[in-house]
């Protein structure tokens, strides 16, 4: 298991997705989200593992047992922490995917942190105009709620986790939403 063969795996699975642009390769948002992981400070190969394989369940045709197999258990489990159960009506998906996430251990909390940031650093180029990407970001609030905890019981092993903060609450700040402290 390295993260080059996760990098690898997500590269080929997301190869011809695009983001909501309809022209920004997916892979894109996944290097922010491992970027905004080693920005962090998270060394830890499950994690970063993890962040490159975020979305693979929810988004392609790996499953949980491929990622087990080539990953192990702990990545395996980090990524189905974050990952929503699509086979759920949307209204109970969403809540049962943030209780799902105010359970998951402090790793998968940490790559949905990462996961956030990228997604509102995407905003800006989204296409979308202002109204939309404000409600993008208050549509994002309950999952910075829900993993806010477990981030903030275990920032002594986030070397970095004062600029995350200080990034997602200027990014939180240009959409008029309330700052978040860990």
């Amino acid at each position: 298991m390295s993260v080059e063969e996760a990098k690898i795996l997500a590269k080929k699975k997301h190869a011809r997705q695009t983001r909501k642009d309809g022209k920004t390769p997916y892979f894109n948002h996944l290097a922010k989200v491992v970027k905004n992981l080693e920005s962090l400070g998270i060394t830890d190969k499950e994690i970063l593992c993890a962040g490159w394989l975020h979305d693979t369940i929810e988004d392609t045709d790996v499953d949980y047992d491929e990622i087990y197999e080539k990953f192990g258990k702990k990545t395996a489990d980090y990524v189905a922490s974050v990952t929503k159960d699509t086979r759920l009506v949307k209204s109970k998906q969403e809540k049962q995917y943030i209780t799902q996430l105010k359970n998951s251990p402090w790793q998968a909390k940490v790559v949905k942190l990462g996961d956030i940031l990228a997604n509102f650093e995407d905003l800006e180029y989204s296409g979308y105009d202002f109204k939309k990407q404000q409600s993008k970001v208050r549509n994002k609030t309950p999952y910075i709620l829900a993993i806010k905890n477990g981030i903030k019981l275990n920032k002594n092993k986030i070397p970095n986790l004062d600029k995350a903060e200080e990034k997602l609450n200027s990014l939180l700040e240009n959409y008029n939403q309330k700052l978040v402290s860990f």
